[in-house]
Protein backbone atom coordinates (compact mmCIF):
# COMPACT_ATOMS: atom_id res chain seq x y z
CA UNK A 1 0.00 0.00 0.00
CA UNK A 2 1.36 3.67 -1.26
CA UNK A 3 2.20 5.75 2.16
CA UNK A 4 -0.62 8.55 1.70
CA UNK A 5 1.26 12.16 2.74
CA UNK A 6 1.10 13.53 6.34
CA UNK A 7 -0.02 17.35 6.62
CA UNK A 8 2.57 19.69 7.70
CA UNK A 9 1.86 21.59 11.04
CA UNK A 10 2.72 24.93 9.70
CA UNK A 11 -0.12 24.74 7.32
CA UNK A 12 -3.01 23.78 9.67
CA UNK A 13 -1.84 26.23 11.78
CA UNK A 14 -1.59 28.75 8.70
CA UNK A 15 -5.41 28.20 7.88
CA UNK A 16 -6.41 29.22 11.56
CA UNK A 17 -6.81 32.22 10.73
CA UNK A 18 -9.26 34.83 9.38
CA UNK A 19 -8.01 34.69 5.97
CA UNK A 20 -9.83 32.87 2.66
CA UNK A 21 -5.92 32.65 0.25
CA UNK A 22 -2.77 32.68 0.65
CA UNK A 23 -2.50 35.94 -1.37
CA UNK A 24 -4.07 38.09 1.47
CA UNK A 25 -3.42 37.37 4.96
CA UNK A 26 -5.00 40.57 7.28
CA UNK A 27 -8.16 39.23 9.36
CA UNK A 28 -11.11 39.83 7.33
CA UNK A 29 -9.09 40.18 3.66
CA UNK A 30 -11.14 40.21 0.57
CA UNK A 31 -11.08 36.99 -1.80
CA UNK A 32 -9.24 36.71 -4.92
CA UNK A 33 -9.56 40.00 -7.30
CA UNK A 34 -8.48 40.60 -11.43
CA UNK A 35 -6.99 38.70 -12.66
CA UNK A 36 -7.32 35.49 -10.77
CA UNK A 37 -11.12 36.01 -9.88
CA UNK A 38 -12.12 36.54 -13.57
CA UNK A 39 -10.33 33.50 -14.91
CA UNK A 40 -12.21 31.52 -12.52
CA UNK A 41 -15.45 33.20 -13.44
CA UNK A 42 -15.38 32.51 -16.65
CA UNK A 43 -15.04 28.61 -16.32
CA UNK A 44 -17.49 28.27 -14.11
CA UNK A 45 -19.66 30.26 -16.61
CA UNK A 46 -19.47 27.40 -18.86
CA UNK A 47 -20.16 24.73 -16.96
CA UNK A 48 -23.81 23.04 -16.27
CA UNK A 49 -25.81 24.33 -13.18
CA UNK A 50 -25.90 22.19 -10.43
CA UNK A 51 -22.72 21.02 -11.84
CA UNK A 52 -20.95 18.69 -8.84
CA UNK A 53 -17.56 21.00 -8.54
CA UNK A 54 -14.27 19.87 -6.11
CA UNK A 55 -11.94 22.38 -5.39
CA UNK A 56 -8.53 20.70 -4.21
CA UNK A 57 -5.90 21.97 -1.48
CA UNK A 58 -9.33 23.98 -1.06
CA UNK A 59 -7.54 25.76 2.31
CA UNK A 60 -9.95 28.37 3.15
CA UNK A 61 -12.06 27.96 0.11
CA UNK A 62 -11.30 31.10 -1.69
CA UNK A 63 -11.80 29.34 -4.87
CA UNK A 64 -14.75 27.10 -4.12
CA UNK A 65 -16.31 30.17 -2.51
CA UNK A 66 -15.84 31.58 -5.83
CA UNK A 67 -17.49 28.46 -7.10
CA UNK A 68 -20.99 28.99 -4.74
CA UNK A 69 -20.84 33.28 -5.98
CA UNK A 70 -21.37 32.11 -9.74
CA UNK A 71 -24.89 31.36 -8.85
CA UNK A 72 -25.73 27.99 -10.67
CA UNK A 73 -26.39 26.06 -7.93
CA UNK A 74 -23.15 24.15 -8.23
CA UNK A 75 -22.27 20.96 -5.42
CA UNK A 76 -19.17 22.39 -3.98
CA UNK A 77 -16.62 20.21 -2.48
CA UNK A 78 -13.19 21.20 -1.02
CA UNK A 79 -10.40 18.83 -0.04
CA UNK A 80 -7.37 19.71 2.13
CA UNK A 81 -4.36 17.71 3.53
CA UNK A 82 -4.73 20.06 6.58
CA UNK A 83 -7.02 20.26 9.20
CA UNK A 84 -9.00 22.98 7.54
CA UNK A 85 -12.48 24.09 8.88
CA UNK A 86 -13.19 27.66 7.51
CA UNK A 87 -16.65 28.12 9.12
CA UNK A 88 -14.73 28.46 12.55
CA UNK A 89 -12.09 31.25 11.65
CA UNK A 90 -13.10 32.95 8.10
CA UNK A 91 -15.22 35.58 9.07
CA UNK A 92 -15.79 36.66 5.13
CA UNK A 93 -18.47 35.10 2.59
CA UNK A 94 -20.34 33.24 5.46
CA UNK A 95 -23.31 32.73 3.36
CA UNK A 96 -20.89 31.25 0.64
CA UNK A 97 -19.02 28.89 2.83
CA UNK A 98 -21.95 27.57 4.60
CA UNK A 99 -22.71 26.06 0.70
CA UNK A 100 -19.22 24.09 0.93
CA UNK A 101 -18.90 20.56 2.00
CA UNK A 102 -15.26 20.83 3.60
CA UNK A 103 -13.36 17.48 4.00
CA UNK A 104 -9.86 18.17 5.88
CA UNK A 105 -7.14 15.90 6.51
CA UNK A 106 -7.40 14.58 2.78
CA UNK A 107 -4.71 14.22 0.49
CA UNK A 108 -5.43 15.10 -3.03
CA UNK A 109 -3.57 11.59 -3.91
CA UNK A 110 -5.81 9.66 -2.55
CA UNK A 111 -9.58 11.00 -2.73
CA UNK A 112 -12.54 9.59 -0.86
CA UNK A 113 -15.29 9.82 -3.65
CA UNK A 114 -16.38 7.62 -6.16
CA UNK A 115 -15.12 6.95 -9.71
CA UNK A 116 -16.68 9.29 -12.41
CA UNK A 117 -18.63 11.55 -9.27
CA UNK A 118 -17.14 15.03 -10.20
CA UNK A 119 -18.37 16.97 -13.26
CA UNK A 120 -15.52 19.68 -12.61
CA UNK A 121 -12.02 19.41 -10.34
CA UNK A 122 -10.03 22.88 -9.89
CA UNK A 123 -7.25 23.76 -8.34
CA UNK A 124 -5.33 26.90 -7.01
CA UNK A 125 -2.25 27.24 -6.32
CA UNK A 126 -2.73 24.17 -4.40
CA UNK A 127 -2.07 20.43 -6.57
CA UNK A 128 1.57 21.39 -7.57
CA UNK A 129 2.48 20.24 -3.90
CA UNK A 130 1.32 16.49 -4.16
CA UNK A 131 2.88 14.03 -5.65
CA UNK A 132 1.30 14.76 -9.36
CA UNK A 133 1.71 11.19 -10.09
CA UNK A 134 -0.56 10.00 -7.78
CA UNK A 135 -3.19 13.12 -7.63
CA UNK A 136 -3.38 13.79 -11.44
CA UNK A 137 -4.74 9.80 -11.53
CA UNK A 138 -6.81 10.49 -9.10
CA UNK A 139 -8.11 13.60 -10.10
CA UNK A 140 -9.16 12.18 -13.69
CA UNK A 141 -10.62 8.84 -11.44
CA UNK A 142 -13.07 11.00 -9.93
CA UNK A 143 -13.80 13.03 -12.96
CA UNK A 144 -16.97 12.42 -14.54
CA UNK A 145 -17.05 11.74 -18.59
CA UNK A 146 -17.29 15.23 -20.52
CA UNK A 147 -16.13 16.40 -17.09
CA UNK A 148 -13.61 19.76 -16.82
CA UNK A 149 -10.93 20.55 -14.90
CA UNK A 150 -8.46 23.32 -14.92
CA UNK A 151 -5.55 24.17 -12.53
CA UNK A 152 -3.52 27.06 -11.51
CA UNK A 153 -0.17 26.46 -10.32
CA UNK A 154 2.58 28.72 -9.46
CA UNK A 155 5.14 29.64 -11.51
CA UNK A 156 8.63 29.46 -11.15
CA UNK A 157 9.47 32.31 -13.91
CA UNK A 158 7.15 34.20 -12.15
CA UNK A 159 6.90 37.56 -9.87
CA UNK A 160 5.90 35.38 -6.47
CA UNK A 161 8.20 33.10 -6.83
CA UNK A 162 11.03 35.61 -6.86
CA UNK A 163 9.51 37.91 -4.00
CA UNK A 164 8.99 34.18 -2.41
CA UNK A 165 13.04 33.99 -2.54
CA UNK A 166 13.63 37.50 -0.92
CA UNK A 167 11.23 36.44 1.83
CA UNK A 168 12.98 33.55 2.78
CA UNK A 169 16.39 35.07 2.83
CA UNK A 170 14.90 37.99 5.05
CA UNK A 171 13.11 35.06 7.52
CA UNK A 172 16.66 33.28 7.60
CA UNK A 173 17.83 36.98 9.00
CA UNK A 174 15.53 37.14 11.98
CA UNK A 175 16.00 33.35 13.22
CA UNK A 176 19.69 33.83 12.62
CA UNK A 177 19.34 37.10 15.50
CA UNK A 178 18.34 34.37 18.01
CA UNK A 179 16.07 36.27 19.56
CA UNK A 180 15.46 33.43 22.20
CA UNK A 181 19.12 34.05 22.92
CA UNK A 182 18.69 37.86 23.21
CA UNK A 183 16.05 37.70 25.81
CA UNK A 184 18.44 35.36 28.10
CA UNK A 185 21.20 37.71 27.47
CA UNK A 186 19.65 41.14 28.23
CA UNK A 187 20.33 41.25 31.82
CA UNK A 188 23.80 41.00 31.30
CA UNK A 189 23.94 43.40 28.65
CA UNK A 190 22.34 46.03 30.54
CA UNK A 191 25.07 45.59 33.17
CA UNK A 192 27.65 46.02 30.62
CA UNK A 193 25.82 48.55 29.55
CA UNK A 194 25.27 50.65 32.08
CA UNK A 195 28.52 50.35 34.10
CA UNK A 196 29.96 51.80 31.09
CA UNK A 197 27.91 54.71 31.27
CA UNK A 198 28.32 55.28 34.87
CA UNK A 199 32.19 54.72 34.82
CA UNK A 200 32.02 57.87 32.65
CA UNK A 201 29.48 59.60 35.36
CA UNK A 202 31.33 62.80 36.99
CA UNK A 203 29.30 63.39 40.41
CA UNK A 204 28.06 61.01 43.34
CA UNK A 205 24.64 62.28 41.92
CA UNK A 206 25.11 60.96 39.11
CA UNK A 207 26.58 57.73 40.03
CA UNK A 208 23.63 56.79 42.29
CA UNK A 209 20.95 58.29 39.30
CA UNK A 210 22.66 55.40 36.97
CA UNK A 211 22.28 53.02 39.58
CA UNK A 212 18.62 53.41 40.20
CA UNK A 213 17.90 53.22 36.67
CA UNK A 214 20.22 50.42 36.37
CA UNK A 215 18.35 48.01 39.33
CA UNK A 216 14.79 49.39 38.30
CA UNK A 217 15.48 47.73 34.39
CA UNK A 218 17.21 44.60 35.92
CA UNK A 219 14.25 44.29 37.98
CA UNK A 220 11.83 44.88 35.28
CA UNK A 221 13.51 42.80 32.84
CA UNK A 222 13.65 39.90 35.76
CA UNK A 223 10.26 39.87 36.98
CA UNK A 224 8.66 39.41 33.02
CA UNK A 225 11.95 37.22 31.91
CA UNK A 226 9.79 34.13 31.66
CA UNK A 227 6.76 35.84 29.62
CA UNK A 228 9.60 38.04 27.23
CA UNK A 229 11.28 34.77 26.43
CA UNK A 230 8.33 32.89 25.59
CA UNK A 231 7.45 35.83 23.34
CA UNK A 232 10.34 35.13 21.35
CA UNK A 233 10.11 31.62 21.33
CA UNK A 234 6.62 32.16 19.36
CA UNK A 235 7.99 34.26 17.23
CA UNK A 236 10.88 32.56 16.24
CA UNK A 237 8.24 29.73 15.62
CA UNK A 238 6.05 31.87 13.75
CA UNK A 239 8.65 33.14 11.34
CA UNK A 240 10.19 29.54 10.73
CA UNK A 241 6.77 28.03 9.83
CA UNK A 242 6.52 30.93 7.51
CA UNK A 243 10.10 30.20 5.93
CA UNK A 244 9.36 26.91 5.92
CA UNK A 245 5.99 27.07 3.80
CA UNK A 246 7.32 29.45 1.22
CA UNK A 247 10.29 27.26 0.74
CA UNK A 248 7.46 24.37 -0.47
CA UNK A 249 6.20 27.47 -2.54
CA UNK A 250 9.77 27.26 -3.76
CA UNK A 251 9.61 23.66 -4.56
CA UNK A 252 6.42 23.55 -5.62
CA UNK A 253 6.42 26.55 -8.29
CA UNK A 254 6.28 25.14 -11.95
CA UNK A 255 8.06 26.24 -15.35
CA UNK A 256 6.60 26.36 -18.62
CA UNK A 257 8.18 23.41 -20.04
CA UNK A 258 6.99 21.58 -16.85
CA UNK A 259 3.53 22.49 -17.34
CA UNK A 260 3.68 20.33 -20.75
CA UNK A 261 4.99 17.72 -19.38
CA UNK A 262 1.72 17.81 -17.39
CA UNK A 263 -0.49 18.01 -19.77
CA UNK A 264 1.51 15.63 -21.52
CA UNK A 265 0.72 13.15 -18.22
CA UNK A 266 -2.85 14.11 -18.30
CA UNK A 267 -3.22 12.99 -22.11
CA UNK A 268 -2.00 9.45 -20.95
CA UNK A 269 -4.58 9.37 -18.48
CA UNK A 270 -6.92 10.44 -21.29
CA UNK A 271 -8.18 13.34 -20.89
CA UNK A 272 -8.63 15.66 -24.24
CA UNK A 273 -8.73 19.55 -25.13
CA UNK A 274 -5.68 20.52 -23.02
CA UNK A 275 -4.97 23.65 -22.79
CA UNK A 276 -2.08 26.19 -21.97
CA UNK A 277 -2.95 29.27 -20.36
CA UNK A 278 -1.18 31.75 -17.58
CA UNK A 279 -1.99 34.22 -14.76
CA UNK A 280 -0.55 37.36 -14.83
CA UNK A 281 -0.78 40.85 -12.85
CA UNK A 282 -0.52 43.55 -15.63
CA UNK A 283 2.57 42.21 -17.74
CA UNK A 284 4.05 40.01 -14.07
CA UNK A 285 3.40 36.23 -14.91
CA UNK A 286 1.69 35.14 -12.05
CA UNK A 287 0.54 31.42 -12.40
CA UNK A 288 0.46 28.76 -15.08
CA UNK A 289 -2.97 27.27 -16.09
CA UNK A 290 -4.21 24.01 -17.34
CA UNK A 291 -7.36 22.93 -18.59
CA UNK A 292 -8.73 19.59 -20.21
CA UNK A 293 -11.56 17.63 -20.29
CA UNK A 294 -12.37 13.86 -19.53
CA UNK A 295 -14.50 12.06 -22.54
Amino acid sequence: MTKQPEADPAWDSFWRYDRLSSFHAAPGAPNYGPPVADGWRDFFSELPDGARLLDLATGNGAIAVLAVAAGKGFAVTGADLAAVEPTAFVTQNRVELAHITFLASTPAEALPLPDASIDAIVSQYGIEYSNLDQSLAEAVRVLAPDGKLRFAMHAAEGIIARDTATSIAEADFLIGLDLVGLTGRATADLNTGLKAIADRARSATDVAMLANVHQSLCDTFDHRRAELTATAGHLVSEVTAHRDRQAALLAAARTKGQMTAIGAALATLGVTDITHGEQRDGADLIGHVIEARRP
